[in-house]
C-alpha cells in the first residue's frame, strides 16, 4: 500500500507521519518550498505538533514538489486548504487545481480521499470533476471517499489513532477501500454517505463555535450592565447541576472562524450561524472600547498585546484575532504598540506602521501602561505576579479577557489586582 498526501500542512503532514509510524509507505505533496526544506533537509518538523520529532528525523516521509512525481499511488489523500473568501462564499480552487490534475492520470483501482473541511455537496462536485476529467467513473474503475480530520492542533499524534474516522462513500468498492486505509491506524471506521461526513466535521465545529459566542455575547452583555462576567459564571455554576460551561475569549483559527459559512452559504435562513460570527468577530473592538470607556483614550499611551497565536501554547498564527485587536488598537494612535509570543517570530506577525514585536514577556510589559492579554498561553499564568507587578507597582491597566491572570477581572487596575 502506497499512500500520497497532497498538503502537508497542519492537517495533512501529521496524518502522513501517523500512517509512517503505523507501516504504510508515504510521500507527501507540497507546493511551499519551506515545508519541503524542514522536512526534506532539516528533518524537523515546520509547525509545533508534538510527538512526531523521531519520524521526521529518520526521512520516512518524503515531501515532493509535484503529483508528476507520484503516480503510482493507491491512495490519494487531499488536505489542501479551503479558506472561506469575502462574502461567505468556500474557496475550491486549491481543491479543484488538484483534483484536476489527479484526473490527469487516475487510473484503475485508485483511491483519492478527500480529508479537506469542505461545504456540503462538495464530494459530489469532486466526483462530476474527477469523471469528467478522467473518463473514468467512480465506483466502477476509480474509487472516492470523504474522510474528514477532526483532531485537536498539538494533540494529532494522540487523536489520529484514537478518534473513530468517519468513512463517507457512496459504493461498496470505495468503502472497503476507505476502511482498509484508516484500519491501518487501528481506528473505529464509521461509515455513511459524503454529505453526511461532509456535515459531521461542520456539527463538530460550528456547535462549539456557536457556543463559544454565546458565552462572549453574555459576557459582553454583562461587562455593559457593569457587572463581571466571571462572578457571575463562579456564581452560575456554584454547586448547580447544569453549569455554563466555557470562559470568554477570542474565538478564531483555521477552522472555527470559518466552517460556519460552509454551512451558511447556501442555506440562506442560517442567521444563528452568521450571528454567532459576528459575535465572535467583534471582542477584540469591543474590549478596546470598553477599556477607552474606563480608562480614556489610548492616544500617545504605551499598549503591550500579550499573545498572538490563535489559540493557547500553539505556533499557529491563521485567522487569529490578535491580528485584529492590534489593528483596533493602532487606530487609536498609540505612543508605542508591541506586541509578545514566544511561540513564533516576528516574521509570522502581521504589518502595522510602528508595531515592535518581542518573544520576551518582560520587555513587552517594562513601561507598558495598558495590556492586552490576546491569547491564553500558560505563560502568562504561571508569571502572573510578574505581569500584576506592573499595575500594583507601575499603575498599568491590563484586558484579561480569559481570566489567564487569576484575578477575576477582565478589565484590571490597582484596585482588582488581589
Amino acid at each position: 500500500m502506497k499512500i500520497a498526501v497532497v498538503g502537508t500542512g497542519r492537517v495533512g503532514l501529521p496524518l502522513a507521519l501517523s500512517f509512517a509510524q503505523a507501516g504504510v509507505d508515504v510521500v507527501g505533496v507540497d507546493i511551499d518550498p519551506e515545508i519541503r526544506k524542514a522536512v526534506n533537509e532539516e528533518r524537523q518538523m515546520p509547525f509545533l505538533e508534538p510527538g512526531y520529532e523521531e519520524v521526521v528525523a529518520a526521512g520516512k516521509v518524503p515531501i515532493l514538489e509535484s503529483l508528476d512525481e507520484v503516480q503510482d499511488a493507491d491512495y490519494y489523500i487531499v488536505t489542501v486548504g479551503t479558506p472561506m473568501l469575502p462574502h461567505i462564499e468556500t474557496d475550491l480552487s486549491a481543491v479543484t487545481r488538484v483534483i484536476t490534475e489527479i484526473a490527469g492520470f487516475i487510473r484503475k483501482g485508485q483511491c483519492l480521499i478527500m480529508r479537506s473541511t469542505t461545504a456540503p455537496r462538495t464530494t459530489t462536485y469532486v466526483r462530476k470533476l474527477l469523471e469528467s476529467h478522467s473518463g473514468l467513473r467512480v465506483g466502477r474503475e476509480i474509487l472516492l471517499a470523504c474522510c474528514p480530520e477532526r483532531i485537536l492542533e498539538g494533540k494529532a499524534k494522540e487523536e489520529l489513532f484514537a478518534l473513530p474516522q468517519i468513512v463517507g462513500t457512496e459504493d461498496t468498492a470505495s468503502a472497503e477501500a476507505a476502511e482498509r486505509l484508516f484500519r491501518k491506524l487501528g481506528v473505529e471506521v464509521l461509515a455513511c454517505n459524503y454529505i453526511t461526513a461532509e456535515l459531521v466535521k461542520l456539527f463538530n465545529n460550528v456547535t462549539r463555535y456557536s457556543y463559544f459566542a454565546i458565552i462572549n455575547a453574555l459576557a459582553m452583555i454583562s461587562i455593559e450592565y457593569g457587572a463581571e462576567p466571571y462572578e457571575i459564571l463562579r456564581l452560575t455554576n456554584h454547586h448547580y447541576p447544569r453549569p455554563v460551561h466555557g470562559k470568554p475569549g477570542f474565538t478564531a483559527g483555521t477552522c472555527l472562524r470559518k466552517d460556519f459559512g460552509m454551512i451558511s452559504e447556501n442555506y440562506w435562513n442560517a442567521d444563528i450561524l452568521v450571528q454567532s460570527w459576528r459575535i465572535n468577530e467583534s471582542l477584540p473592538k469591543f474590549l478596546v472600547d470598553a477599556a477607552k470607556e474606563r480608562w480614556g483614550d489610548l492616544t500617545d499611551r504605551r499598549v503591550a498585546v500579550l499573545g498572538y497565536t490563535f489559540k493557547r501554547d500553539a505556533d499557529d498564527v491563521r485567522d487569529t484575532l490578535s491580528l485584529k485587536l492590534l489593528r483596533y488598537i493602532h487606530r487609536e494612535c498609540p505612543g508605542d504598540l508591541i506586541v509578545q509570543d514566544h511561540f513564533i517570530e516576528e516574521g509570522l506577525v502581521g504589518k502595522l506602521q510602528g508595531l515592535r514585536f518581542t518573544r520576551d514577556l518582560e520587555e513587552a510589559i517594562a513601561d507598558a501602561e495598558v495590556l492586552f492579554i490576546a491569547t491564553n498561553h500558560t505563560l502568562y499564568s504561571e508569571r502572573k505576579d510578574v505581569v500584576l507587578a506592573r499595575v500594583r507597582e507601575g499603575d498599568a491597566r491590563i484586558v484579561d479577557i480569559w481570566d489567564s491572570l487569576g484575578t477575576g477581572f477582565v478589565f484590571i487596575d490597582r484596585d482588582r489586582c488581589g
